[in-house]
């Protein structure tokens, strides 16, 4: 007999969640009505997960998931049904099993009496400090609707940056992949073809061929060594990333890389900026402001600098000025701050201010692959090249090998 969840109204008036088992969807409302529950909602329960299901749920819930939420949940929110109602609605619509069942807990969480910010608080892995921060402006100002609005559209200028910025990586990670397994594939099966050929004409083989020949037989015989070796400097950094002094040696040394250290700092900038304007534009406090749009950013450096700002800022200074101090942000942050205290619209320059950033980005990233087709073709030209001229060095000399 199927299984049916359902979301209804008991006499009193209040929210009732639960499941019950029927031959059909009629049976099942006329038995709740006869129980006196109004049913609002009502739908079968679905198979028990398969593989697939359970690896998407391990995969976690992505920027566009949230994206489709938090417009399906404000469009729904608006039209002025009941919050439990919208998240049953959605709960039964996702096809993200770690978002329905982030989403079966926050329900019960609300009927228990939580809010809808709290119960998201529950979830940080799904749902930012931002999300939150912003929902819970919205329960405050009677305005959730237009808060997951503005949800909506910072998530989806997030995933609009995150593409750019995997844009730039594409080609390079494609053609390195590529390239060591060449390298890999000549190392492996073609210099011990060349080896066992010199090797029958005894030739004294010159040194950039032995080196090249060591290397191959270092690899054929211990590449389990160098797989383990690799996997434990990954674990190493890993752990060592995730302290605390490793971190912020980490953040330090990403935003001073040659090339890609001013793409980070353009992004980690644009974060911040976009995450202050829309809590600002919001009604949020902004040394609560401040203080989740420093962690959005991601970076301790800036977490560092954001806390001396807010510092100031407590004791009575306007934003621009500690902005302009600090020395963290480009001129333009602090100079498009002080234009928005000045008129009065701050959120929406800084919405003018992330948008311009956003561009900015876009412009390093074509810069970027630009600059870095030519460069990895010529470092790849230079590794191919040394290992076929090392592998074909001896074969000058095999004449007068041979004719003795």
């Amino acid at each position: 007999m199927p299984v049916f969840s359902y979301v209804a109204r008991d006499f009193r008036g209040q929210m009732v969640l639960g499941s019950t088992a029927g031959p059909d969807a009629t049976v099942v409302r006329r038995n709740l009505r006869e129980n006196g529950l109004y049913v609002l909602t009502l739908s079968e329960r679905r198979e028990r997960e398969g593989l697939g299901a359970r690896w998407a749920r391990f995969r976690g819930v992505k920027l566009g998931d949230l994206v489709v939420f938090s417009q399906q949940l404000a469009t729904m929110v608006g039209a002025g049904l009941p919050i439990v109602e919208c998240l049953h609605e959605l709960t039964e619509e996702t096809e993200n099993p770690a978002l329905r069942m982030a989403l079966v807990q926050i329900t019960q969480d609300i009927l228990s009496g939580s809010t809808l910010s709290q119960a998201l608080a529950r979830h940080p892995r799904i749902f930012s400090e931002l999300f939150i921060a912003l929902v819970h402006a919205g329960e405050v100002g009677g305005v959730l609707d237009q808060s997951l609005v503005r949800i909506a559209e910072n998530l989806d200028r997030e995933q609009e940056l995150r593409e750019k910025v995997k844009s730039a990586f594409v080609y390079p990670a494609v053609v390195l992949t590529v390239a060591a397994g060449v390298v890999t594939f000549m190392l492996l099966f073609i210099i011990p073809v060349f080896e066992k050929v010199y090797a029958q004409f005894h030739a004294n083989l010159p040194a950039p061929t032995l080196a090249l020949i060591a290397v191959s037989g270092f690899i054929s015989h211990f590449w389990w060594l160098i797989l383990a070796l690799l996997a434990g400097v990954a674990f190493a950094f890993r752990s060592f990333v995730r302290t605390e002094k490793g971190r912020r040696i980490w953040d330090r040394t990403k935003l001073r890389l040659p090339l890609f250290g001013k793409l980070i700092r353009k992004i980690v900038v644009t974060r911040f900026v976009r995450t202050l304007g829309a809590l600002v534009n919001a009604g949020v406090p902004m040394l609560a402001a401040l203080q989740t749009a420093s962690r959005v950013a991601a970076n301790t450096e800036f977490t560092d600098a954001i806390a001396q700002i807010s510092e100031e800022v407590t004791k009575g200074a306007a934003l621009s000025g500690p902005l302009r101090i600090c020395g963290k942000f480009p001129n333009l942050v602090p100079r498009l701050v002080q234009a928005g205290e000045e008129s009065g619209n701050l959120g929406e320059m800084l919405d003018k201010t992330a948008h311009f950033f956003d561009r900015d980005i876009e412009h390093t990233v074509r810069r970027l692959t630009t600059l870095m087709e030519p460069a990895i073709t010529i470092i790849l030209g230079v590794i191919v090249g040394s290992i076929v001229v090392s592998l074909y060095l001896p074969i000058f000399t095999l004449a007068t090998v041979i004719r003795r």
